[in-house]
């Protein structure tokens, strides 16, 4: 008879945990496959485009710096970058990061302004509708008259094409398998990403934990609304690292925005 898995489905507890919480140990692994770099390229030339040159910047949802590592404006002097996950921003290394901070974005704890303020990789889709009421108007007190406000979200059509229902899994030999399933609520338009962890103990058992990633998946004209009510304005929206204006189809859109002119 073969011998039992320590891997297989079982009756044991299961341990759930925060979004990001059992992930962090595997983030850089899982995430591999983003180019960073590129990403980090394509940020500075929003900047050249829209005329910025920002001396302080706030990150906001930065995880574990991945970003951070490669978005080094020359120009920038001070450096704040946070993330609601304490595991997470743990990880990001002060020599790039600056000053790390455990944050939630809708009630910040800062009193300086930052020309640049700055959240990327659909880290907004987590807030609700509420929350990003309170982000933006948290986003206006913070940001200086000519600073830049930059954003990215997850849109439906990417929802549709790559996360409606997929599964995947990584086996990292010794620690642990971590299982991915994805799906999309049409109906609520929310869309879910469910981890398993399955990691291995001296002893052959295993430990398995699990988080469930909930994201708001708005239309945008919701942004358009919602930035207009903070006395923020949109200076242009671009589709998927380009500077295109043509957003159908997209699956990703990035928001350039500033205060509005009194």
């Amino acid at each position: 008879m073969a011998g039992r898995s320590p891997y297989r489905d079982s009756a044991e507890r299961v341990i759930e945990a925060r979004p990001y919480a059992a992930l962090a140990p595997y983030y850089q692994r899982v995430m591999e496959h983003v180019d960073y770099a590129s990403w980090a390229d394509y940020l500075l030339l929003l900047l050249k485009t829209h005329g910025r040159k920002p001396k302080s910047l706030l990150e906001l949802g930065a995880g574990s710096g991945l970003l951070a590592y490669h978005f080094r404006p020359s120009s920038i002097q001070y450096r704040v970058t946070t993330d609601i996950s304490s595991e997470m921003i743990a990880l990001a290394n002060p020599e790039y990061a600056g000053y790390r901070v455990t944050v939630n974005a809708v009630q910040l704890p800062f009193t300086r302004k930052f020309d640049m303020i700055l959240m990327t990789y659909d880290a907004i889709n987590y807030l609700s509708e509420e929350g990003i009421a309170s982000f933006f108007s948290e986003v206006y007190r913070l940001l200086t008259d000519k600073g830049v406000f930059i954003f990215d979200v997850t849109t439906e059509h990417n929802s549709l094409t790559y996360f409606a229902d997929s599964s995947s899994v990584d086996e990292y030999p010794g620690e642990a398998f971590v299982t991915r399933r994805s799906w999309y609520e049409r109906s609520t338009r929310e869309q879910f990403n469910r981890f398993d962890f399955f990691e291995s103990n001296p002893n052959g058992t295993y430990t398995h934990k699990m988080e469930t990633h909930r994201q708001v998946i708005y239309p945008m004209r919701f942004f358009t609304k919602a930035a207009r009510a903070a006395s923020l304005e949109i200076e242009a929206s671009y589709a998927d690292f380009t500077l295109s204006t043509k957003l159908a189809r997209s699956d990703r859109v990035f928001f350039v925005i500033s205060k509005k002119a009194l």
